[in-house]
């Protein structure tokens, strides 16, 4: 029996938020972010399912939830359904891997498919749970959630779903990112010991993220004109990250290539501020989220033209070939040194920014729920 959900009902959610206080970057900010959005609502009422011990980022969280059991499969597979049907949740709101059973209606969000669409991105093992359990969970799903066209039109490529059982929900960007002063953004990143003029890339070390070739452009573009230009990385290791070790060397790169690992949302807004240039020419993105804090922080921003990118960065970025070494290169090149250009990308940036946001996101995400729940997808 179809149960219609009526436009007054507030719709009693439990997120999976066990990757808080985890350091996974997208998907953390994803579940924090949409958790919050969600708060400010009178249409549902959501509560947080967190590992036990993690601190929620925020003030004033969300009704919180601590999961005791520490093994993933079981945390996810077994607990978390139970306690959420137990704790009187109409819905489900998971992140990739669904559990195989649930008393209650489960909404998957599936940020990308870059596991099914670029072979050798993830080691053979991962790779293959991954094909294996987002493709169930995404058939299983009563409703999927991703974050732009581009990834919902390879979900329902991949897995023969109705593109109208997936809603399109783009990530927002919160009014903490936003441009500093150059006196106040130096005077953040004082302890770091970087140089005067720097490119700056965000994201783990991964093979998608396109380090390497951004190492051989970058030392193309000093060649040609450049100048004394550096390279900062802040992200963490990751699978291949040795890849990167072997670009730097090759481009005798270790006088200016700088390699902050992960930091914190302070220290990376005073970098987007301070960068004479972020770069971010990934392989394969769902969404793109780095490149939208870039340019609410008016960064000149150069970035692919492939995968969802585009969609996120629209005319407020340069936006280049990732697989053409030469059209990085020439890429960086106008990036740091046309100024009439520069100085068009830093006023347009945060005006293209500006039309992402979280509650945007939320009101997305709610026409998801009421398509769970057997309802239309408007209030």
């Amino acid at each position: 029996m179809t149960v219609m959900v009526p436009a007054s009902h507030r719709i009693r959610v439990a997120l999976d938020a066990h990757v808080v206080g985890r350091r996974k970057t997208g998907n953390e900010t994803y579940i924090v972010n949409l958790a919050q959005a969600l708060k400010r609502r009178d249409d549902v009422a959501p509560t947080v399912y967190v590992d036990a011990g993690a601190e929620w980022p925020t003030a004033s969280p969300p009704v919180r939830r601590d999961l005791r059991v520490r093994a993933p499969y079981l945390r996810v597979a077994v607990e978390l359904p139970f306690r959420a049907k137990r704790d009187g949740a109409e819905l489900l709101h998971v992140q990739y891997v669904a559990p195989p059973l649930a008393r209650l209606p489960v909404v998957t969000a599936i940020h990308d498919v870059s596991f099914e669409d670029v072979p050798g991105m993830f080691s053979r093992r991962t790779e293959m749970r991954l094909k294996l359990t987002v493709r169930l969970s995404a058939r299983r799903s009563a409703a999927v959630i991703t974050i732009s066209e581009f990834t919902r039109s390879r979900i329902s490529h991949h897995y023969g779903i109705d593109p109208g059982r997936i809603v399109v929900t783009p990530l927002g960007v919160e009014p903490f990112w936003h441009p500093m002063g150059e006196e106040d953004a130096r005077r953040d990143l004082s302890t770091l010991g970087l140089p005067a003029r720097f490119v700056l890339t965000v994201g783990d070390l991964h093979p998608r993220k396109n380090i390497p070739r951004l190492i051989r452009a970058l030392a193309g573009a000093r060649a040609e004109g450049a100048g004394d230009l550096h390279l900062v990385l802040a992200g963490q290791r990751a699978w291949k990250a040795a890849a990167v070790d072997g670009a730097i060397d090759s481009a005798d790169g270790r006088g200016w290539v700088h390699e902050l690992g992960y930091v914190d949302v302070e220290t990376l807004r005073a970098l987007n501020s301070a960068a004479h240039v972020v770069a971010y020419p990934s392989k394969y993105e769902g969404f793109g989220l780095p490149v939208l804090e870039a340019l609410a922080c008016g960064a000149v921003v150069l970035a692919a033209d492939a995968t969802a990118i585009p969609e996120v960065a629209g005319d407020a970025a340069v936006l280049v070939d990732p697989d053409d070494d030469g059209a990085v290169t020439q890429g960086l090149l106008r990036a740091a040194t046309d100024e009439a250009l520069r100085s068009r990308l830093r006023l347009g940036g945060p005006v293209r920014a500006a039309a992402f946001t979280w509650d945007a996101c939320a009101e997305r995400t709610m026409e998801a729920y009421r398509l769970a729940l057997g309802g239309d997808r408007s209030p």
